[in-house]
Formats: structure tokens, sequence, C-alpha cells
């Protein structure tokens, strides 16, 4: 199934107190890469969120990020700093005797005192948690991957469109293929004897020469190929697994053999064809490369 690599996913849920969010966005790299945000007490589950991630997604820069809100009783509580009440209580109790001064230590006397109640985190059962994150998390891969296939039907449509224009054109060059060798074969003849023309040549040996030369300028061979690569190509966008790779390197051996065409083409038509395939594949590099 052919799928691009950008695309974006989002889900939310109410678990108990806690609102959990994933969000994951998507675009082209050549490999897997992963680009994660956490809240600070949820960093050791990332290898977790991208084993989970790994599970549908094989190429492209993913982005994702998770927000875990709550009430502040759940995740965070207040606590006294009971270091810093004893060293008020000893102060004031040293400033009382210093200066003689009467009535004793009351509560009203902490109030204000800077650092004395303290914010502190309650502690977090990671395995609990991740048992409620995970099915945001899935969904959140899901929809991701939902929206990855979609656009990936456009690009097979337009895929197999350029593919089949290809197809036509290495037609077109299969019927001038003769034409070819018979066009090369004047040329280089017409060359020789004008090279040649005060000299004494054995008409039967130029003959063989012309005929060797032009045997190496036939594009049967490369026609086959191209072919044979183009069937390559459109099995390949048949396939349930990522083909993104194959499909560039099938491209690479299909702008060989066009190249190699060109090279040795002698007729105009020929070389004109050679050209919009080579366009062609140049558009469908661009669309291979969203391609995971």
């Amino acid at each position: 199934m052919i799928a691009s690599m950008t695309g974006f996913g989002r889900a939310e849920a109410m678990v108990g107190e806690r609102r959990i969010a994933a969000e994951l966005s998507a675009v082209n790299n050549r490999f897997l890469e992963f680009q994660i945000r956490l809240p600070r007490s949820l960093i050791e589950i990332e290898p977790k969120i991208k084993k989970l991630l790994s599970t549908k997604l094989h190429r492209g820069k993913i982005n994702f990020s998770l927000s875990l809100d709550a009430n502040k009783d759940i995740t965070q509580r207040l606590a006294l700093d009971k270091q810093n009440a004893d060293m008020y209580f000893r102060i004031l109790n040293d400033i009382k005797a210093r200066f003689d001064l009467p009535g004793e230590i009351r509560l009203e006397h902490f109030v204000n005192l800077p650092e004395l109640i303290a914010s502190e985190s309650a502690p977090v059962d990671l395995d609990k948690l991740w048992a409620d994150i995970e099915p945001v998390c899935q969904r959140a891969l899901e929809n991701l991957y939902r929206t990855r296939l979609a656009e990936g039907q456009y690009l097979l449509a337009d895929l197999k469109a350029r593919s089949g224009l290809i197809a036509e054109l290495i037609s077109q060059i299969r019927q001038r293929s003769p034409i070819n060798v018979d066009l090369y074969r004047e040329k280089l003849d017409a060359k020789l004897k004008e090279l040649l023309a005060d000299a004494a040549v054995d008409p039967q040996r130029l003959a063989l020469e012309v005929a060797l030369m032009a045997e190496k300028i036939d594009i049967t061979e490369e026609l086959t190929r191209l072919e044979s690569h183009l069937q390559g190509f459109d099995h390949a966008l048949q396939f349930d697994e990522p083909a993104g790779k194959r499909l560039t390197f099938i491209l690479q051996e299909l702008n060989r053999e066009a190249n190699t065409i060109a090279a040795k083409s002698a007729d105009h038509q020929i070389s004109a064809a050679v050209i919009e395939i080579k366009s062609e594949l140049e558009k469908i590099r661009e669309q291979v490369s969203n391609i995971e």
C-alpha cells in the first residue's frame, strides 16, 4: 500500500481526572527519525513510545508530543519544608532571647516567611500511567497513518498515469528502433566514404566495419531492460509493505537505460521520446521522495 511520508494525527481522552492528549506530525526524511516531547516526569516512557510508533512508521521525520493535564492534587502536593521551619524557629527564639522580647512564638510569625511551604511531585506509577497513555498514542498513530494513506492514493494515481505514459513512449521508440540502426549505418557509411575518398578501400571490409558499428548502437537490449524495470516499478506500487526505497532504486535503473538509449540514438524522434521519458522520470522521482 502506497503511503505518503507526510501526515498529521491527534487524539485525546479523559482518564479519571487526567486529560491525555497525543499529537503526531510527519514530514519527508530518508530514514525514520523521531523528535519526542514529553513532560519531564514521563521521560522514562520515551522508548515505549518509539517502539509503538515504529510498528506503523518506517520512514519520515516524526514529531510527537504528549500532554497530561490533571488537578494539582493528583500530580503535585504541598509540603512543609521541615528543615527551613526548624531554622526559622531557632532564629526567632534567638531573636526573642537576644532582645528579651515578651510573648510566645506563634503561627502568624511564620506565615510570610519564604520557602517554608514547598511543592513536590507526587509519586508516579509509570506502568499504570502508560496503560492509560498507550491507547491515546495508538489512536493518534492510526489517525496519522490514515492521512498518510489518503495522500498515498493520490500519489499512486499520478505514478500509474506517468508510468503508462512512459510505456507508450517506449513502444514508440521500439517501433523506430530499426530505423535508428539504418540511419546510423547510412551516416557512418557516408562519413567513412568521405574520409577515405582518395584511399583504396575494400568495399566488403568497409561494409563489415559499418555493420559492426551499427550493431553497437542497437538499442533493443536497452529497451527490453527499460520495459522490465518499468514493470518492476508498477509491481512495487502494489506492495503491502513500504516501497519508497525500492521505487527510488528502480528509478535509478530506468534513468540509466534511458541515458544509454539517448547516447545511441541517431533518430531525432527517438531522442525526443527519450527526453519525454526523462522528464516523466524526474516528475516521478519528486513524487517518490514523498513515499514511505
